[in-house]
């Protein structure tokens, strides 16, 4: 295997782990506190989106990765459904909007479902921001999941390099700020409150 191909692998696996221990935390505890339902479902509109643009260019790191996003994301929603703090119309209309965007950038070319796809995931981290930076109580973020997730953006943006794609490059030089914006309030949370880091992001 060529090192680009090994690194993809690497890739690959960051993005597999990272949410995860997020619904794990999410599953366990019944917790959803400090997670936006409108940046989940955004995400999973930027995730399907970069799903498409895997497909298209042929780039399996991409969709494989992207593919356990949105399951995980999906368990998520299910919770914050299942506590009613998603609504069901919010769910339709994002649907929508994702219906429309792959109806307008796939038949032109995998390079313009990219860009869209690069402008919906730096924009969806926008609401987790702003919720992240009202909210309270953060009991429900999970500081590993967070940790992994910044891991994983800095080595896509070194694989986009390695490709020369600047898709996944240029999404990460906006979202990887906001991502370290995120866990530090986190951890700050945590440590204000007198809860163990370290344990409550494996918890």
């Amino acid at each position: 295997m060529s090192p680009t191909g090994a690194w993809g692998v690497w890739c690959t696996v960051l993005s597999i782990a990272f949410v995860w221990p997020q619904v794990w935390r999410t599953v366990r505890h019944d917790t959803t506190h400090g997670i936006s339902p409108f940046a989940t479902l955004h995400g999973m509109v930027g995730a399907a989106l970069w799903l498409t643009y895997g497909l298209l260019e042929g780039i399996a790191a991409v969709w494989v990765s992207n593919v356990s996003f949105i399951i995980a994301q999906s368990i998520i929603g299910y919770v914050m459904l299942r506590q009613e703090r998603m609504d069901r119309v919010l769910i339709l209309r994002f649907a929508a909007t994702l219906a429309v965007l792959l109806s307008v950038g796939a038949p032109v070319s995998a390079a313009v479902v990219g860009w869209i796809a690069t402008v919906v995931s730096a924009s969806s981290m926008l609401p987790t921001v702003a919720h992240v930076a009202r909210e309270k109580n953060l009991h429900g973020i999970s500081v590993l999941s967070w940790a992994i997730t910044i891991t994983a953006s800095v080595s896509w943006m070194a694989y986009g390099f390695m490709l020369d794609d600047p898709m996944m490059v240029n999404v990460n030089y906006v979202t990887v700020p906001m991502m370290c914006f995120v866990i530090t309030r986190a951890v700050r949370w945590r440590l204000t409150n007198g809860v163990p880091v370290l344990r409550a992001a494996a918890a």
